[in-house]
């Protein structure tokens, strides 16, 4: 090992942060904030114990991020570099905790610096960032309770894991893939102890409020697992899943894939096996259930810290080599990918180095979730085009007489991205709320709307103009990275009598779709 790396854990690890931030806070504001980002952080301004397609833990993390800092992509991004960056730092003490040291340390941080699915991920204010860092802490506590045999970290698990379920409920994965490992691992002893009891009560205590609101609510999950279901997880095949599982990290899913193996198969390592596991019962719910790749993502950094275990461990004398070779490979092959996990470069560029690579590299998350390959990813394709959009919807916004723009109704045919655009870019041209019956603006849609002049933001009029005497097209968003491209700005105004009674009707079906799955 060079010296360098001897004795120099905590050096190493804030090494790594202070890279991580660095990676982040330089790119986060090149691009506009993704289509859910924007749900999410209006999600602030209507405080809830739960939302229509997530938890409340969000909703209030963007209330004290909108009182910090106001409406600023900065201060939105600023939290998932954070907790990007504590990712680093419980992944330390993971390999810490079974055993490894500095050169364990810079392998396994090395993956998760640069592997695409995690700078993507800690780009972008959503669920999936924090869910990352609940299931890392979730199961660091797991690994130091059963190495250490301590049953009284059942309290803490217990309540970290109720607040990783108030931010995405997929943590019930985790919690079935951990038990799983525990009782085929050999510690069930650790079950068999009244802190478990104790620490699920405190679970229970803590998800209650939410579990009570979706039962008050409908249970609208549902609804929003079943539309899932139609729109996105019906292209989601095995191979799609595998080829989308390599993607999220690249050439390091081999070193991640190495050790869950190692671990799984060495006697010698029996000790650990429980946390491959829990690996492969989370990919088999996964796969079982059709969830996007992603959904893995969370646990990824526990098998980085077992990689690099492994290599370390296995990996000495004439075999030492190998860590440093593998080390080379991983990030100089990374580095071609930072262009498509990183706002980087702007649109035009990353066409172009997308053309020009593509022959001998593969591009991650080029394959959208219609099942279709474009040169642009789909997430970076919902990062541009909204404030043109907002512009545009200014424009007929000012078109109106001031004496009739209170009572103009804003109105976005069924896309919380068009919604969520006009309530963060149309701040500053003081513009109204937007409305749309799509997840959580379904429930935040008041019942009826004035008989005044409304814009209408769609591709197409799609009948609007029987309810107007006249609508007219302002102007269509002409954007080829955007995902949403050639979507148009109607205004319409002198409404007839049937306008008040067609929305009331409309409002009414379409906030009974998110009771109906649940009753």
């Amino acid at each position: 090992m060079p010296p360098l790396l001897k004795n120099n854990y905590r050096q190493i690890t804030l090494a790594f942060v202070f890279l991580k931030l660095v990676l982040h806070w330089a790119t986060n504001t090149n691009y506009e904030l993704h289509r859910d980002e924007m749900l999410y952080f209006n999600q602030g301004d209507h405080l809830s114990l739960g939302y229509a397609s997530v938890p409340p833990f969000i909703g209030w993390v963007a209330f004290l991020i909108k009182w910090v800092f106001g409406h600023s992509v900065f201060g939105i991004r600023l939290l998932p570099a954070l907790l990007g960056a504590t990712t680093i730092v419980i992944v330390a003490k993971i390999i810490e905790t079974l055993g490894g040291k500095a050169l364990a340390l810079v392998l396994a941080c090395s993956c998760f610096l640069l592997s695409p699915g995690f700078l993507l991920f800690d780009t972008l204010f959503t669920v999936n960032v924090f869910d990352q860092f609940f299931w890392c802490l979730i199961a660091f506590l797991f690994i130091k309770m059963i190495k250490e045999d301590n049953p009284k970290i059942w309290i803490p698990l217990g309540i970290t894991s109720g607040l990783a379920f108030l931010n995405k409920y997929l943590v019930l994965y985790l919690m079935a893939g951990f038990l799983m490992g525990i009782l085929l691992g050999g510690n069930r002893k650790i079950i068999v102890h009244k802190h478990f009891l104790v620490g699920v009560l405190a679970g229970i205590l803590v998800i209650s409020p939410n579990i009570y609101w979706q039962y008050a609510h409908g249970w609208p999950v549902f609804y929003h697992i079943s539309e899932l279901g139609k729109s996105q997880m019906v292209h989601m095949t095995l191979r799609h899943f595998l080829i989308d599982l390599f993607d999220l990290n690249y050439i390091s899913t081999f070193f991640w894939l190495t050790g869950l193996l190692v671990v799984l198969v060495v006697e010698q390592e029996k000790q650990y096996r429980y946390i491959s596991i829990t690996a492969l019962f989370i990919l088999g719910l996964c796969i079982g259930f059709k969830g996007k790749a992603y959904y893995f993502l969370g646990f990824i950094p526990v098998l980085f810290a077992l990689g690099g275990y492994v290599f370390e461990k296995y990996g000495t004398k004439k075999l030492e080599m190998i860590n440093y070779l593998a080390l080379v490979i991983i990030v100089f092959s990374s580095l071609l990918t930072l262009p498509f996990a990183l706002p980087l470069l702007p649109f035009d560029k990353l066409n172009e180095y997308a053309r020009h690579t593509g022959q001998w590299v593969s591009h991650p998350f080029s394959r959208w979730e219609d099942g279709s390959i474009h040169p642009v990813s789909q997430v970076f394709s919902d990062m541009t085009g909204w404030t043109e959009l907002v512009r545009l919807v200014n424009n007929a916004y000012l078109q109106i007489p001031e004496n009739e723009r209170h009572n103009c109704t804003i109105y976005a045919e069924r896309n919380y991205g068009y919604a969520g655009a006009v309530h963060f870019y149309g701040k500053k041209y003081n513009l109204p709320e937007a409305i749309t019956f799509l997840d959580s603006y379904a429930q935040w849609a008041p019942d009826t709307i004035a008989p005044a002049p409304l814009i209408y933001i769609h591709r197409e009029i799609a009948g609007l103009d029987r309810l107007f005497d006249t609508c007219s097209a302002v102007g269509a968003v002409d954007n080829p990275y955007f995902r949403e491209s050639g979507v148009t700005v109607f205004l319409c105004r002198k409404p007839n009598h049937h306008l008040q009674n067609v929305y009331k009707q409309k409002a009414l079906e379409e906030k009974k779709k998110y009771r109906r799955a649940g009753q």
